[in-house]
């Protein structure tokens, strides 16, 4: 444990977006999407960034009639898609989320993380398979757990759209009367979810969002979601140093290091450089280098020959 001076850091930005079914997520989510791209790789045609954004569909292949329609100055070209059918499982939604990051995939849109919690083979419906009671909840822990940690990840911009539906209370007068109380919309999630990303907009019906929740204190009046909205994001993320740039220099000093203080290791780290194919260690990924420490880290040590 050590005191350091805080640091800002560029980072992967998790959206929400909530909204009644009408409300225009599918298409917003895409818009911002395609935003963040164009600032990313404003080089390249736009075929080529729409191939950087990832749809994991669950919505009855709704997203794909958005191909090749106009909407705020731009063509909505041909993404990549995944359409997921039940049963909605935490590992099926992980399972397509590895497969885009393995294609390079920037940004990645859940439409919709509704499925995960309340469709068929969802959490809800885990734990009522599972009895139903408080003590369920427990079993249903590393789920809930796996999609947070997919919805956060650090790798990769995380838009996930969220059906929100109309809350009630059921309350008492002051004569004992029961009476329901419509209390606003409410997404259709785990309570307080939406307080895990960084920036949650509600979507109304008239297609105009609120940000409910934004760490970039950038949204600050009710606006319509486009392009625009993914380039103020992104350039707002970007501010700062490069986490993953430093933690792969970091990685990269430790294997270097190790290799230095334990000689017998010297051949074991050039069958990893012809295995993965790149001699430089510059070239290796994060995750080459993490992988290839714990390889040698397992070595056994050979004894020093006596004379």
């Amino acid at each position: 444990m050590k005191i350091k001076k805080a640091e800002r850091s560029k980072i992967k930005v998790p959206i929400m977006l909530m909204g009644a079914s009408g409300a225009g997520k599918t298409l917003s989510a895409l818009l911002i999407a395609k935003g963040i791209v164009e600032s990313m790789f404003p080089d390249m045609v736009e075929a080529q960034q729409w191939e950087k954004v990832g749809m994991i569909e669950t919505e009855h292949n709704r997203s794909s009639l958005y191909v090749n329609t106009e909407h705020d100055g731009a063509t909505i070209g041909q993404f990549l898609q995944i359409e997921l059918e039940p049963p909605f499982t935490a590992d099926r939604y992980e399972e397509a989320f590895k497969l885009f990051k393995d294609n390079h995939v920037e940004v990645i849109i859940v439409d919709s993380l509704s499925s995960v919690w309340s469709g068929e083979g969802g959490i809800l419906d885990k734990v009522n398979q599972f009895g139903g009671s408080i003590g369920d909840w427990k079993k249903v822990s590393p789920d809930q757990k796996k999609v947070l940690h997919m919805l956060t990840d650090s790798d990769v911009h995380v838009i996930a759209t969220v059906r929100s539906k109309q809350g009630v209370e059921v309350t008492r007068s002051d004569t004992g009367k029961v009476q329901v109380e419509k209390v606003g919309l409410k997404p259709d999630q785990k309570d307080g979810l939406e307080y895990e990303f960084a920036i949650t907009f509600q979507i109304y019906q008239n297609h105009i969002a609120q940000a409910m929740k934004d760490n970039s204190s950038i949204f600050d009046t009710a606006i319509q979601l486009d392009r625009n909205v993914g380039h103020k994001i992104y350039a707002w993320a970007e501010q700062g140093v490069d986490i993953n740039v430093q933690r792969k220099v970091k990685a990269q000093a430790a294997f270097l290091k190790l290799v230095s203080d334990r000689p017998d290791l010297a051949e074991a780290a050039e069958e990893l450089k012809n295995q993965i194919g790149k001699k430089d260690l510059s070239e290796w990924t994060f995750d080459e280098l993490k992988n290839g420490y714990k390889h040698l880290m397992a070595w056994p040590k050979k004894e020093k020959q006596e004379a």
